[in-house]
């Protein structure tokens, strides 16, 4: 089972890694709410370099976290596990704080 599990959310971070190797160079669909619930007339509006830069560091931190995932799951060595929860704390707080950005950017 472990095996499975293993290869299974290091598939996830290997597609994730992909994604953001084509964010990074702005190329390949914007997977944010910015632009799944916008329009596609105010797409033009959005400022997509900031959006392909945001996404791409969300999404690499999700690619971390689930390498990091599949390392311990494979080596049960416990110091993956704080790497990775380290790796969820510091994407929760790039996201929190893109949100107060936003809300301030908003009034």
């Amino acid at each position: 089972m472990d095996l499975i599990t293993a290869i299974f959310t290091g598939v996830i971070s290997f597609i994730l890694f992909i994604y953001v190797s084509f964010t990074l160079r702005c190329k390949g669909p914007i997977l944010s709410n910015t632009f799944l619930l916008t329009p596609k007339e105010d797409w033009d509006k959005i400022d997509k370099k900031s959006e392909y830069r945001m996404v791409s560091i969300v999404y690499g931190f999700g690619a971390f976290i689930f390498l990091f995932l599949t390392l311990y799951i494979i080596t049960s060595v416990k110091w993956w596990l704080y790497v990775m929860f380290l790796f969820v704390a510091f994407d929760l707080v790039y996201v929190v704080g893109l949100f107060i950005q936003e809300m301030r950017d908003n009034k």
